[in-house]
């Protein structure tokens, strides 16, 4: 049966019509896509620079822990020559941080909002270092100092990860002649050093059987 011109014309037209709402149907979502896109490179860009600057500031308090060895002036800070901190520990609660968390990658969101914790827990373990004996109360400090050293080297990798995420120019780390990065890392090689030769002496002058029996 011979197919009526008339109607081959009607299906090329409707297909014409479906054709063109599925284009126009696509431009419209590419549109929308890309001004979307737009959107959350500008919330995490103005995400990354203002949690870079918290950061950049944690860890440096980070690095006055790391010093504090509870004196002051080469004598003790408490009073009857005891040892006492003379720096508080930082505090960082980013959901003080108006801005949009979900901006970011998982990775990078879960390490940085995971700081709140992992500040707390460092500090229920120094915390255990308080029945050290005084005046200098030695483990307390060693603890206190190397944790907040190797979290200080922590967060400022965070705040790097951060500027490269968000194509920020690196921080240059030269403040008053001195490296933070450095500091940090000097500190908790010194701690550790304090450490093992405490160890190594105290092995040194244990009693070895033979001169017990």
């Amino acid at each position: 049966m011979p197919i009526e011109w008339g109607v081959i014309q009607s299906a090329i037209s409707a297909s014409a019509g479906l054709v063109g709402v599925w284009l126009g149907g696509r431009l419209t979502w590419q549109r929308e896509a890309k001004r979307e896109m737009e959107r959350n490179l500008k919330e995490a860009s103005y995400l990354a620079i203002l949690v870079v600057a918290h950061l950049d500031r944690l860890a440096t308090a980070c690095l006055h822990v790391a010093y504090d060895d509870g004196t002051e002036e080469g004598r003790p800070a408490g009073s009857g020559g005891c040892h006492a901190s003379t720096v508080s520990t930082p505090n960082f609660d980013p959901l003080e941080i108006d801005v949009n968390w979900k901006a970011l990658p998982q990775n990078l969101m879960y390490d940085i909002l995971g700081l709140a914790y992992r500040i707390e827990q460092l500090n229920r373990e120094v915390a255990q270092e308080c029945l050290d004996d005084p005046p200098e109360y030695t483990e307390f400090f060693w603890a206190r100092r190397y944790g907040y050293a190797v979290l200080g080297l922590t967060i400022s990798e965070l705040a790097q990860r951060l500027r490269e995420y968000a194509s920020l120019p690196s921080l240059s780390q030269e403040q008053d002649g001195s490296n933070r990065d450095f500091q940090l890392r000097e500190q908790r090689d010194k701690v550790n050093a304090e450490r093992q030769a405490y160890q190594a002496r105290i092995s040194a002058n244990r009693p070895r059987v033979s001169e017990i029996s």
